[in-house]
């Protein structure tokens, strides 16, 4: 399945007008990811009223909606909870991006009191957690499900998981997505990242500030072999082979290469006991622009319809669809009219990659944060923080097919 954009919302962000930014704490981390793209123990725990300030900035330069604290591993930081009260009190969404190792009830619950709207925990097979090496990731399901119990039982907390995807995981996504639906009342998002790095063959024509590098400074310097070339539509291809209603509704593409699929969205209409359907494009669109209209930006999160998303069915044909299904099932078995209805959002991300000497970014990133005064891609940090700046490409010397 490849996706069509002509039914396909493109999200409207750009740097200046975007609903998501990025802090990060600490470069400290218990784990070791293969693929991360931090350097870990460069810079250790940041100084408080610096972040604060970055904080700020975030929101002055982006006009988010939400600001995603991120590391390193966040929950070391001895001052996390101070950093959410202070995104809090300017009446944004805070959320966290965590490997989930220190997370406890008592932890949750400071989380929760504190007025944090959302955990984005990354668990997958490539981690190698203590306890959890050489496991599948139906296996890993295990794990999720008992962070997304301890979230669930806090309340008002909502549990989002990430997930590096290889060609050697791949064709067990579709697992990972059934449980995933199967827990749609308690784990609204999931995050299916393509594998990336920078291809380490290239390392002889990399250029900053016209003097040729080497690239054994930066973490995310990758061997070919090592699976970057998976994509997006990969991912989507496999979903799509396996699972019902995979449609995919809104998308941002690259930044030197429209063509590619960055993010793709698909939003999932259901309950615990059956997937009605999907949201289309047209929802999509008409919530961004109600949201723009009345607080003035945009928003990145998927809201609790409820069974009020039906009402869209109207306008949307996707939802038309769900509703037919869920009509269906409450005449099968009355009991069905009672049961809560959710909606669940799957993202597909394809993060940056080099093409013929050129970096291909999300065009409209979500992750956008400071550094010395500008908004940067949260991805290249390390070149600034090693390089003083992004890499760059001589394409003077880049090999150019022979010609004949």
């Amino acid at each position: 399945m490849f996706p069509d954009r002509k039914h396909m919302y493109n999200f409207p962000w750009t740097r200046s007008d975007n609903p998501g930014a990025w802090i990060e704490v600490t470069d400290i981390c218990n784990l070791a990811c293969p693929g991360c793209f931090r350097r870990n123990n460069f810079e250790g725990h940041r100084q408080l009223t610096e972040i604060k300030k970055e904080i700020l900035q975030c929101r002055e330069m982006t006009n988010c909606s939400r600001i995603s604290i991120s590391g390193g591993e966040p929950l070391l930081y001895p001052d996390i909870i101070e950093v959410v009260k202070f995104i809090t009190s300017l009446k944004l969404k805070c959320i966290i991006l965590s490997n989930g190792e220190l997370l406890t009830p008592d932890f949750t619950a400071k989380f929760r009191k504190a007025g944090l709207f959302q955990f984005f925990l990354h668990v997958d097979s490539g981690q190698n957690r203590p306890g959890w090496t050489n496991k599948t990731e139906s296996e890993m399901n295990n794990l999720r499900q008992y962070y997304v119990d301890m979230v669930h039982k806090t309340g008002r907390i909502k549990c989002g998981f990430n997930m590096t995807i290889r060609h050697s995981n791949l064709n067990e996504v579709p697992d990972i997505v059934r449980w995933y639906r199967a827990n749609i009342d308690r784990v609204s998002h999931l995050s299916c990242i393509a594998f990336r790095g920078i291809p380490k063959d290239v390392a002889n024509v990399m250029c900053f500030n016209g003097q040729k590098i080497t690239l054994d400074s930066l973490p995310d310097a990758i061997k070919p072999d090592d699976e970057i070339d998976i994509s997006s539509t990969d991912i989507l291809e496999k979903l799509s082979s396996d699972l019902d209603y995979v449609y995919p509704s809104a998308y941002l593409k690259g930044t030197t290469r429209p063509e590619t699929f960055k993010l793709i969205t698909i939003n999932n209409i259901g309950s615990r006991k059956q997937i009605y359907g999907a949201i289309g494009e047209k929802t999509m669109k008409m919530y961004q622009d109600l949201y723009y209209k009345l607080h003035h930006k945009y928003d990145a999160t998927v809201p609790g319809f409820g069974k009020m998303v039906f009402f869209m069915a109207f306008f949307d044909k996707e939802i038309r669809k769900a509703f037919r299904n869920y009509s269906r099932a409450v005449i099968k078995n009355p009991s069905r009219l009672f049961e809560k209805i959710f909606v669940q959002s799957l993202v597909i991300q394809q993060p940056f990659e080099v093409i013929d000497g050129e970096l291909n970014l999300c065009d409209g990133c979500i992750n956008l944060m400071p550094y010395k005064g500008e908004m940067i891609n949260s991805c290249r940090l390390d070149e600034y923080r090693l390089l003083g700046g992004p890499i760059k490409y001589s394409k003077e010397t880049i090999r150019q097919p022979s010609q004949q």
